[in-house]
């Protein structure tokens, strides 16, 4: 019981990085210290999406005789409060609910914020909140992107006495986390086979990660149909995580570029994330997506 606690707590926590949450308890163990040098992408303008943009994701995990919702992913984008600022914020906040957590008591409730540049997305720094059980940790990640280092720090908070972990590193001057990699995806061309390499700084760590353009798909969900291309991101095999598995992602071929589903299988299990709500709080100049 308490391995299947460990597995599907973990496996929520992998599924959300694609929707927009971190797999951190699972690091490679063979990160890229350094790594190649990455060159500042073009991001088309406009972009995609807007401040002002809220997207819900179901949760469901299945394994053998164990089948049900885990959890709830939100995932958001807002502008700082100083409006000269040319910033722009990412949220993603995970946790758990339904019946399967409750019976196997676990609980989670993550949440993650990514500073980038509006205009190419480089990443300035992002924050962590993970509370999971017992663990409760905080870990800040800030990138200084004229000298081309980023600092990172971890606090225990379930031990308010214990020092904070401190790591300094080299790093790219144009870097993504894992929250703001996916909407760094949808701002690029996807032709089918094309490949979208990506570094992500976590830990204090560079990885580098590439998504696989595939085919279209069209895709019959709650909210309707959706016509899509799939997305295969190389996260598993030691690239980002050291186990074994397959992470494939559905993103719309409206302009909104939404995400739609995540599928994730590894360790014998089935975790998918399912776009379940979408809202716009009149702020942004997002208006509701085409299909």
């Amino acid at each position: 019981m308490k391995s299947m606690r460990r597995n599907i707590a973990r496996t929520l926590a992998v599924i959300a990085v694609v929707c927009a949450v971190s797999v951190a308890q699972v690091p490679s163990e063979k990160p890229s210290r350094t790594g190649p040098a990455h060159s500042t992408p073009k991001v088309s303008q406009p972009l995609p999406f807007q401040p002002g943009e809220s997207l819900v994701y179901e949760v469901t995990f299945s394994k053998l005789i164990f089948s049900g919702i885990v959890g709830e992913i939100k995932v958001s984008v807002s502008k700082p409060a100083d409006a000269a600022s040319n910033l722009v914020e990412f949220k993603a906040e995970a946790v758990s609910r339904g019946l399967l957590p409750s019976l196997l008591g676990f609980k989670v409730k993550d949440t993650y914020t990514s500073m980038v540049n509006s205009i190419e997305l480089g990443l300035d720094g992002f924050k962590r909140s993970i509370h999971e059980g017992k663990t409760h940790r905080e870990q800040t990640t800030v990138i200084n992107r004229a000298t081309a280092r980023v600092t990172y720090t971890e606090r225990d908070l379930a031990s308010p006495n214990s020092p904070p972990k401190v790591k300094e590193a080299a790093t790219p001057e144009w870097v993504q986390d894992v929250l703001s990699a996916i909407y760094f995806v949808r701002t690029q061309k996807l032709d089918e086979g094309g490949v979208i390499a990506i570094p992500v700084s976590d830990g204090g760590d560079l990885y580098n990660i590439e998504v696989v353009v595939g085919k279209r798909e069209e895709l019959k969900l709650d909210l309707g149909k959706f016509k899509t291309t799939q997305l295969n991101a190389k996260v598993f095999g030691g690239r980002f995580l050291k186990r074994s598995g397959e992470m494939l992602v559905w993103m719309s071929d409206a302009p909104q570029r939404l995400i739609v589903r995540v599928r994730i299988k590894t360790a014998g299990a089935t975790v998918t994330a399912d776009l379940k709500r979408i809202s716009y709080d009149g702020n942004g100049k997002a208006s509701q997506p085409s299909r």
